[in-house]
């Protein structure tokens, strides 16, 4: 997500409510400041909780090991390739 404007707003709070209803989190990784800075002035921080938003991606996995207990290690081969 490059930009947020009031209907993106709008729908990212209609999304995350019907997600926590469903009990799932929705969390934002790698999200620019100037994003993170349009989606706190819209107010979506009332429902997007704002520790569900992460620095890296591989923070956001770790913590979600963290909260849920999975144990899941990341293919080492990110390319898609596999091995031959």
């Amino acid at each position: 997500m490059t930009d947020v404007d009031t209907t993106a707003a709008d729908m990212l709070e209609d999304l995350d409510e019907t997600l926590n209803d469903r009990g799932i989190s929705l969390v934002f990784a790698e999200m620019k400041d100037p994003v993170r800075r349009k989606i706190e002035r819209y107010g979506l921080t009332r429902t997007i909780d704002p520790g569900h938003f992460f620095p890296t991606l591989d923070a956001a996995v770790e913590a979600f090991r963290a909260e849920s207990g999975v144990q899941w290690e990341a293919p080492t081969d990110r390319t898609g390739g596999g091995t031959a």
